[in-house]
């Protein structure tokens, strides 16, 4: 009897102010979705950093498929001229299935949207366009990494991997996050000193704003040039 193959997705870093977008994907069999319970895997928000690290090694080794796919914040401030990012999510991820080299028989997405059911819609719209024959089941679920090891593994695979990324674009144990006075206090310095935002900086966001607006109103950095 043939296997049922689980793929589920995952992202990482949706809300950041710097660096990429990673999706993820991870295809389970039956036995292997038992083998990452039992080892503890889960949503990579529930895990320490040295245990997501570790379950990262193991499950690139022991998955059936997975493919991991970097969207840079570059791309993303041309993309979001014209989509909003669960439509860029849609895309993205439609791409990354379809090149998988082994067909699931169900896809996992952990919903975006606030209507799963829309999100689905969406997702089936741009495999159409893809003209990409699909012969899955498709579930659109919130909290999917919670209540699917297909999409915990997923989740472990785009954290880890942004976690890198950000490490190295800035040099600091940083999250990226607008409410992580770390990546704000690295913002503001970076751009006072370099006279310009990060190239890896999501430009289409609030929080950009809300920095040179500070800096601007307390007189801080080149925008108070001193003339003499």
């Amino acid at each position: 009897m043939e296997k049922v193959l689980n793929c589920g997705v995952d992202e990482a870093g949706r809300g950041c102010v710097l660096g990429p977008l990673v999706l993820a994907s991870c295809t389970l069999n039956p036995e292997q979705e038992i083998f990452f319970k039992e080892l503890g895997v889960k949503d990579s928000k529930l895990l320490s950093k040295s245990k997501r690290i570790n379950f990262f090694n193991i499950i690139k080794e022991k998955s059936t498929e997975f493919s991991i796919v970097l969207i840079p914040a570059e791309e993303l401030n041309v993309l979001m001229n014209r989509y909003s990012l669960n439509e860029i999510e849609a895309i993205k991820t439609a791409e990354m299935i379809k090149n998988l080299k082994i067909n699931p028989n169900v896809l996992i997405l952990d919903c975006p949207d606030t209507s799963a059911e829309k999100y689905k819609k969406r997702m089936i719209s741009n495999f159409n366009i893809l003209k990409y024959d699909y012969k899955f089941n498709i579930v659109s679920e919130h909290k999917a990494d919670l209540n699917h090891i297909s999409v915990s593994c997923a989740s472990v695979l785009a954290k880890v991997v942004r976690d890198q990324m950000i490490s190295e674009l800035t040099g600091l144990d940083i999250s990226g996050y607008s409410s992580d006075p770390k990546t704000i206090k690295y913002l503001k310095e970076y751009i006072i000193k370099n006279k310009k935002i990060p190239p890896f900086a999501r430009d289409k966001w609030e929080t950009i704003n809300n920095v040179m607006n500070e800096l601007y109103q307390n007189k801080i950095g080149w925008f108070y040039d001193k003339k003499s």
